[in-house]
């Protein structure tokens, strides 16, 4: 009788411990469908500093769509600039390999527009490559990034519900970007400091100088967002 009341009790510890595992393993799966999110590190991003919020759209377990907007509100990327405004959209897709799903890969869209406004020295009417003078002016110059990221992330909830939680992310991808003065006669030139790569501006058979610069460029995008589920 003992024997038959102690083999009563281990089937049922271990039922037991069998259903708080699933029990546990259920709560740790994120099966979330709509996630707010937002980019903390954008306010402090000292080229082209940005308030930017998103979203995420989950079809099923495994796959999701995202978006990222941006506005774009003060820069350092020209020395001179007074004012700078422009917008960011990042829209793409996510999968979710894991048993658990608390990490992913992202494949990305970029495309960044900026217009600075600038007080600075210009030089103007150039011709084979030499200037005739310089004029201290206002003027705007105007960026255009687009791309694409493939990223990889992990998720660090903050609270048992799993309805919190931050977002941690690296990835590679590459930039194609134009940028010049904008609407300044043709025979206009600007040379700004910030520069990792050399543009490809040249003059042209016409003597204009004035056309945007245009680069490819490595990207190596990185952060962490703040997210929250929604439903």
């Amino acid at each position: 009788m003992i024997r038959v009341y102690v083999l009563c009790l281990w089937l049922l510890a271990a039922e037991t411990g069998s259903a708080q595992r699933i029990k546990y393993q259920g709560l740790k799966a994120d099966t979330g469908t709509v996630y707010l999110r937002h980019n903390p590190l954008g306010w402090m991003d000292f080229l082209d500093g940005n308030v930017t919020v998103g979203g995420e759209y989950r079809f099923n377990r495994t796959w999701s769509a995202t978006l990222d907007a941006g506005a774009i509100w003060y820069s350092t990327y020209l020395p001179k600039t007074r004012q700078a405004t422009g917008l960011l959209l990042r829209p793409g897709a996510r999968l979710y390999p894991g048993k658990y799903k608390d990490y992913f890969i992202d494949l990305q869209l970029h495309y960044k527009q900026v217009m600075y406004h600038v007080k600075d020295w210009i030089e103007r009417d150039v011709v084979q490559d030499v200037a005739s003078y310089e004029e201290l002016a206002r003027f705007r110059f105007k960026k255009r990034v687009m791309g694409v990221h493939i990223m990889g992330g992990l998720k660090q909830y903050f609270t048992n519900n799993r309805r919190f939680f931050m977002e941690i992310y690296l990835g590679l991808g590459v930039h194609f970007k134009k940028e010049g003065l904008y609407n300044e006669p043709p025979d206009s030139r600007f040379e700004h400091g910030f520069r990792m790569l050399a543009q490809n501006d040249r003059v042209s058979e016409n003597n204009t100088t004035n056309v945007p610069g245009k680069r490819v460029l490595p990207a190596v995008p990185g952060g962490l967002r703040i997210i929250y589920r929604l439903r």
